[in-house]
This record gives structure tokens, sequence and C-alpha cells, in this order.
């Protein structure tokens, strides 16, 4: 073992006292529970692991004699339910420390210790260790282990594994037969489970907003389909919502002072059960007015308090969910069945932001009903999963800490065809603290929640946030100049504005980020991800980008002269009108890149894949374009003068109307590249490809194309007045009226062939 501590009989003395003569169970069971406690805090996972093996299933303890009587009294008391008790207890005090420490594989390793031993099906000749391995197999047998099983791996085959966050809620809520570590377990995995679905659901709102990456899978968190992005903007529109938080807030005002009959009276038309509604609401109402009429009729005298609303909520939650705790009341069948059950979840919502200590009775509620039909067929149970799909979303966007905004679009223009609310996109930020100008200098960051945290105003220069959690986080015009932000989380964080300049960024993660305007002059962004980030108008001048991935990154406009932009990914990037010049992108992956009108001028691009990319009135003047993949790239207008592009591919690409004048196109492959009214003065094209180019109106006065193909060339009105043309197979061009003149390199044969004047 490695540990450094062990834990000895003395340790094991120190809380038990005496072994007293008379077997105590519980005192046994306490022994145990300590001892693995303290184990756990101490050493190292697998010796932990190699204990819980030694102890339950070969009932030896070397580090304590101690631990080996209590197991064995356990064992000779024939009381098999104290073992399971014990068994399953230890269980959860590891499961549940390993995962507040994120050593999950090692939550693994147990369940495939006790999978394995499942298996052992040998007979112990020792009397303790035989009794042991029938108590361990029935213990394999039983409900409460595949519930470790299930909680433990988080999933289950059947459809009901999406709900696991509501089937946790009895293991922890009014269950005397679990264990503290147990409840503890099952309420931190239903939380993390909620967390992960919140975070989930924020990322598929944010790539909602984007154009996505070519072939980006993206993820959605729900079974609603693409109808989720318009249920969020329906649900939280403001002719539906004039804050449902506030409207609670004024029914608890307004009914403060009134008395339980009054309370009862006001709560259908606070419901929004409207006197007058059609089917089925009208339904809806009379079984809820009956429902108040009939409960608590003793208390109607009395003036409302804390516990009667409870009390009342409770009821009526029960009359929308589940009236017997296991199948759908007759108000939940009518409304999935015949109306829209987001009429049903705004009822909910609205009880709970009226008693928030009724939120965990609905769950509960809420897993009795999943309990009830979790063993039929998903499709057999499509409106119960469409009500707990909707739930789910509209309880995260009401009661959790992430806020969800409609922002209209004002470059969108309206069509016939669409919708009030097309126009409008969703946008989520995170609730975190609001530590707006507070001096963070010399605190202990990693000890504080920072994720969605509102950072605004606050002074964060030379800062240290190594490895923090700043997803959502808002930064907007923090000033982070020479701070250290490595390996941080910045997801979908707003940092516009913001001054980054010097800061080190070192494989930070900023997929989605804000950082629209923010000076990042001089920044370290090595290795630093980007995708899909809004850097508009940032000023990157002098930026270390080596390696980072910038894929469908929103770059427009912004500043990169003289950036570090070695071997960095901008497949899919928007770099309309940047400035580029003396940047070094040697090796970087500009595949479907749109630079149209970008500044490149004097900028390294040799081995750069630039197919596809939209290069249209970009300036290239005198850049290094050796070996640029330059395939089907749009590269219209654009400015090529004095550029290097030997080798390059540009097969099939657009140089219409492009000015390559004494450009160095040597050995570059232009075959089917469309070429017209563009200006190619003095450019070198010896032996370059140019089989099948479109050529029409093009000027190559005294160009040099010394042994270029131009089998099957265009060369309709060309001007080639001046061109060397020597080796050349132009008889094999379509020529008309092409302008010829003071050619070196055409035989006389060829002349003639061409109708040339001698």
């Amino acid at each position: 073992m490695t540990n450094g501590c062990k834990y000895n009989d003395y340790q094991a003395e120190s809380y038990s006292g005496a072994y007293p003569t008379i077997p105590d169970p519980e005192l046994d069971q306490e022994v145990i529970y300590q001892f693995f406690i303290q184990c756990i805090r101490q050493w190292e996972p697998q010796d932990v692991l190699d204990e819980f093996e030694n102890i339950f299933i070969h009932l030896s303890c070397p580090d304590s004699l101690r631990v080996v009587e209590a197991i064995t009294n356990i064992i000779e008391s024939k009381q098999e339910f104290i073992f399971i008790n014990t068994l399953k207890r230890v269980c959860y005090i590891l499961i549940n420390n390993w995962y507040i420490n994120r050593k999950h594989q090692y939550v693994q390793k147990l369940i495939d210790l006790l999978e394995e031993t499942q298996e052992d099906e040998s007979i112990a000749i020792d009397q303790n260790l035989n009794r042991l391995g029938n108590w361990l197999r029935n213990f394999f047998n039983s409900a409460e282990y595949q519930t470790i099983k299930n909680c433990a791996l988080k999933s289950k085959k059947d459809w009901s594994h999406r709900y696991t966050s509501y089937l946790l809620v009895p293991e922890y809520i009014d269950n005397d037969e679990n264990s503290k570590e147990q409840k503890e377990f099952a309420r931190n995995l239903s939380k993390q489970l909620k967390d992960k679905y919140k975070f989930d659901l924020a990322m598929y709102v944010a790539r909602s907003n984007s154009t996505a990456i070519l072939g980006e899978r993206r993820t959605n968190p729900t079974q609603l389909g693409d109808e989720v992005i318009q249920l969020i903007k329906k649900t939280i529109s403001t002719q539906r919502i004039s804050s449902y938080t506030q409207q609670a807030k004024l029914f608890l005002r307004d009914t403060q002072d009134l008395n339980y009959a009054e309370f009862k009276k006001a709560l259908p038309e606070y419901l929004m059960i409207a006197n007058n509604a059609p089917f089925p609401i009208n339904k809806v109402r009379e079984k809820l007015i009956k429902k108040l009429d009939f409960i608590y009729t003793h208390y109607e005298e009395r003036t409302i308090n804390k516990g009667l609303i409870i009390r009342t909520c409770n009821r009526l939650i029960e009359t929308l969910t589940t009236e017997d705790n296991k199948t759908p009341s007759p108000i939940f069948t009518l409304l999935t069945t015949h109306g829209n059950p987001l009429t049903l979840v705004i009822m909910l919502l609205k009880i709970v932001l009226i008693c928030s200590a009724a939120r965990t009775y609905l769950e509960l509620c809420i897993s009795k009903l999943i309990q009830q039909y979790q063993d039929y067929e998903e499709h057999q149970c499509q409106r119960l999963i469409h009500f707990l799909e909707v739930f789910n979303l509209v309880f995260t966007i009401f009661t959790e800490n992430v806020q969800f905004h409609l922002v209209k679009v004002p470059e969108r223009q309206a069509s016939p065809l669409m919708s009030s609310l097309d126009s409008y996109q969703v946008f989520c930020q995170s609730k975190g603290p609001d530590l707006r100008g507070t001096n963070l200098k010399g605190v202990n960051l990693s000890s504080l929640e920072l994720r969605g945290a509102d950072l605004r105003d606050s002074d964060l220069s030379e800062i240290e946030l190594v490895q923090i959690d700043l997803r959502l986080a808002n930064l907007s015009g923090v000033n982070l100049s020479g701070a250290i932000l490595d390996q941080s989380q910045l997801l979908v964080a707003n940092i516009s504005e913001a001054d980054l300049s010097h800061a080190s960024l070192l494989a930070t993660d900023l997929r989605r980020a804000d950082l629209s305007r923010t000076n990042l002059t001089n920044a370290n962004l090595t290795k630093a991800t980007l995708d899909l980030a809004n850097l508009r108008q940032a000023k990157l001048t002098h930026a270390n980008l080596v390696e980072a991935s910038l894929n469908a990154t929103d770059l427009s406009d912004a500043d990169l002269c003289g950036a570090d932009l070695q071997n960095v990914n901008l497949r899919g990037a928007n770099l309309t009108g940047v400035n580029l010049s003396y940047a070094n992108l040697k090796g970087a992956n500009l595949q479907d890149a749109n630079l149209a009108g970008a500044n490149l001028s004097g900028v390294n691009l040799s081995h750069v894949d630039l197919s596809h990319a939209n290069l249209s009135n970009a300036n290239l003047e005198a850049t290094n374009l050796y070996r640029v993949n330059f395939t089907h790239a749009n590269l219209s207008a654009a400015n090529l003068k004095n550029a290097n592009l030997s080798e390059a591919n540009l097969r099939s690409a657009n140089l219409s109307y492009a000015n390559l004048n004494s450009a160095i196109l040597r050995r570059a492959n232009l075959n089917r590249a469309v070429i017209i009214k563009a200006q190619i003065c003095n450019a070198d094209l010896t032996r370059a490809k140019l089989i099948e180019v479109e050529l029409s109106e093009a000027n190559l006065a005294y160009a040099q194309i010394r042994h270029a193909n131009l089998t099957n060339a265009k060369l309709f009105k060309t001007n080639l007045r001046g061109a060397n043309l020597f080796g050349s197979n132009v008889i094999d061009a379509i020529v008309k009226e092409a302008k010829f003149g003071n050619n070196s390199g055409l035989s006389d044969d060829v002349r003639r062939c061409l109708k040339l004047r001698q």
C-alpha cells in the first residue's frame, strides 16, 4: 500500500472504547463506518478499494484487528439484514466521496469488483466465509444492489434513465431506511445531473445563435428536437410573462392579510385559470375549486400563514400530478391528453414560485409517475415524456441560476412566413455571484464559485486565475491586462471590450465567448480554444495564437497585424475585413474561411489550406503563398501583385478580375480555374498547369508562360502581347480573337497554325 497513515487498533480504540464482552451490532457497524471514513480521507483510492475487498469478501483486515472482530461478530450473529445495511452504507460512503472528489474511475472499479464477486459461486470451507458468500449472493439479487449500481453508473437501459435526477428524490426524502451517506449521495447526484442538463441547455442555446462548424453535432439535451428554441422563445416572450416571479411576489403581498378561505378563492385567478376559459381549462378550474373547497375547511377563518400555504400547495401539486402516489391524476391526464402540457407546467411553476418548499414534494410526485411507467416501452409513454421534457425546460428557465433573454436581431429581414418571434434570438447568462467592483487581489479564487459571476468594473490586472471555472461569467470591460488565465474555462463568457493585453491564456477554453472589441495585444493564446467565439473588431496585434483552434470564429474587422498564427485552425472562420498584415500563418487551416476584403499583405501563408475560402477583394500583395491550397477558393478581385504562388494549388479557383501582375506562379496548378479579365502582366507562369483554364479577356502581357500546359485553355480575347510561350502547347488551347505580338518561343509552325503574322 502507498498510504502514508495506517488506521491501527489504537485509533479504533480511541473512539470505541474497550471492546465489550457482549457483542454490540451497532457498535460493530460504527467501527467499520469510522474505519472507512478515515481511510478514504487518508489513503489512496486503490488502497481503500483493496481494504474493502479484504473486509467484505475475505473477512480479513491486516491494518485493524478491531475491524476484523467487528465484521466477524456481525457474521456470527447470523443477522443478515445488519450485514446488508453495513455493506450498503459503506458502498455509499465510498461512492459519495469518490464522486465529490471526481475520482469516478474508482466508482466503476468498485462496481466491477462486486460484479466479479457475484460470479464466484465457490463454496468455502470456513463456516463464516460460507455464510458471507450466501449473504453476498442474496445482496446481489436485491433491489438495494440494483439501486447502488444505477446510482453509481448513472445509467439505465430504459427511457427513464433520462430522468434519474427525479428518480433519486425518494432516496433522500422521507426514507428512514437509507443511511446518511446514501441520502447525501443521492442528493448530490441529483443536483449534478440537473446542473449538467442546465449547462448542456445553455450550450445548445448558444450554438443556435451561431453558424455551425462543418460537421459539428449540436447536442440537444432535450427530447423536443429543434422546436425547443421556439418553445423557449414562447415561454419567455414579453406577451406571456410580466415576470412569473413578480406575479408570485404580488400575489403573496396581496393575500398576506387574508383568511384562509379568501386565500383559496384567490388561487385559481393567480394560476391563470379564467372563469370563462374554454375546454379543457374550464374542467381544470372546476376540479381545482372543488379540491380547494374540500381541504382544511376547519382553518378557513384563520389568517393565512406559511404552514397553510405549504400544505395547500402540496395538495394542489397532488391534484395536478398524482393523487395516489402512483397513477396520473384526472387533471394531469386531461391536460396532457387534450391540452398543451405547457399549461400544466406553468401552473406547477406558479405554485412553486409562491412556495419554494413545495419544489421537493413536486419532484417526489413526478418520481412516482416515472416509477409507475418506467417498465413500459418508450413509445407507450410519449405523453408523460413530453410533459417531463417541457417541465425540465420551463423549471430550468425560471427556477435555476441561468437567465434566458430574447434579443431582437435587427439585420434579420422579416418574411411573410416568419412568426413574430423569428426575428429574435435567445441568449442565456448564468446568475452567478455579483462581484462587481470587488478587490480580488490576494484572494484564493480556487475557493470561490465563479461560474456565471458578474465581475464587471473589477480590476483584475496581473491576477492569477489558473484552471478557474468562469463559464458564463460577465467580464465585460474588465481590466485583465497581464492576467494569467491558463487552462481556465471561459465558455460563453462575456469578455467584450475587456483589456487582456499581455495576458496569458495558454490552453484556455473560450468557446462561444464574446470577445468583441477586446484588447488582446501581445496576449498569449497558444493552444487556446476559441471555436465559435465572437472576436469582431478585437485587437490581436502581435498576439500568439500558435496551434489555437478558431473553428467558425467571427473575426470580422479584427486587427491581427504581426500575430503568430502558425498551425492555427481557422476553418470556417469569418475574417472579412480583418487586418492580417505581416502575420505568420504558416501551416494554418483556413478551409471555408471568409477572408473577403482582408488585408494579407506581407503574410507568410506557406503550406496553408485555403480550399473553398472566400478571398474576394482581399489584399495579398507581396504575400508568400508557396504551395498554398486554393482549390475552389474565391479570389475574385483580390490583389495578388508580386505574390509568390509557386507550386500553389489553384485548381477550380475563381481569380476573375484579380491583380496578378508580377506574381510568381511557377509550377502552380491552375487547371479549370476562372481568371476572366484578370491582370497577369509580367507574371511568371513557367511550367504552370493551365488545362481548361478560363483566361478570357485576361491581360498576360509580357508574362513568362514557358513550358506551361495550355490544353483546352480558353484564350478568348486574351492579351498575350510580349508573352514568352517557349515550350508551351498553346496550339492545344482554344484561341479566339487573342492578341499576340512580340512573342518569344513561338515556332513558325505554331504561328501558321494560329494564323499569326510572321
